[in-house]
């Protein structure tokens, strides 16, 4: 007689009839098979989860945050966000100090986005401006369209650092091409920024043209805190 391989409770014979026709088979009498195809089914989901985020290629030392273990301001706003998120929702500005955790918030809400099915993208400006300015003629002129067309797809887009970057004629451009397309698009996206570099960019009048509809997509979240980096 077969036996269940998990508890090694014997099955028992079950009579059936099928067209006129009587036999029996051998049925289990425990749910072991069917919680282990549960549990299978829900460690697939689970590895599918997971590899959505490790796409992110987030830096090691973020990889340990989550909305329950980090602590810095905006907690329980970004909590409400994440919990709340809708594609095409107003994005968010997150900026003060350096080291009193704007970067690892961005991480922390991109991480449970992607966990949640969304398609997110962790990036800075410059290394968007680098991929843009890959290739020569045509060649690169069809590459910046490619990746314009790569952002709409996304449901939130987090730039860390903006202002970092070194800026030419043609990057300006780009940095205009990049936030024109999220705004016409409506792409839910997200910005870090000290307020050095806000003061640098406020002095770029090749920007000034971006301002008003970052204030019109994006809520500010000041954090006033101390540095995390400095406390330790």
């Amino acid at each position: 007689m077969q036996e269940c391989m998990f508890c090694h409770k014997p099955y028992k014979e079950e009579p059936y009839e099928i067209c006129g026709r009587k036999g029996s088979w051998e049925a289990p009498q425990c749910d072991c098979e069917e919680k282990e195809l549960k549990r299978q089914e829900e460690a697939e989901k689970e590895r599918v989860r997971q590899s959505r985020v490790n796409a992110l290629g987030l830096p090691p030392k973020l990889k340990p945050y989550n909305l329950d273990n980090i602590e810095c301001e905006h907690r329980a706003e970004a909590r409400l966000f994440v919990e709340g998120f809708k594609p095409h929702r107003k994005g968010l500005f997150l900026w003060g100090s350096n080291g009193n955790g704007k970067t690892t918030l961005a991480a922390v809400i991109s991480k449970e986005l992607a966990y949640r099915g969304r398609r997110v993208l962790f990036t800075t400006m410059t290394e968007m401006l680098n991929k843009m300015e890959e290739g020569v003629g045509a060649g690169r002129a069809a590459n910046i369209k490619r990746l314009l067309r790569e952002l709409r797809t996304y449901d939130f887009v987090v730039f860390d650092d903006y202002g970092r970057e070194d800026y030419t004629p043609s990057r300006l451009q780009n940095v205009f091409l990049i936030l024109n397309t999220l705004y016409e698009w409506q792409v839910t996206f997200c910005m870090t920024a000290n307020p050095e570099c806000i003061n640098r960019i406020a002095n770029i009048p090749e920007l000034a043209a971006i301002k008003d509809r970052l204030s019109e997509v994006l809520i500010n979240w000041k954090f006033s805190n101390p540095s995390f980096r400095r406390a330790k």
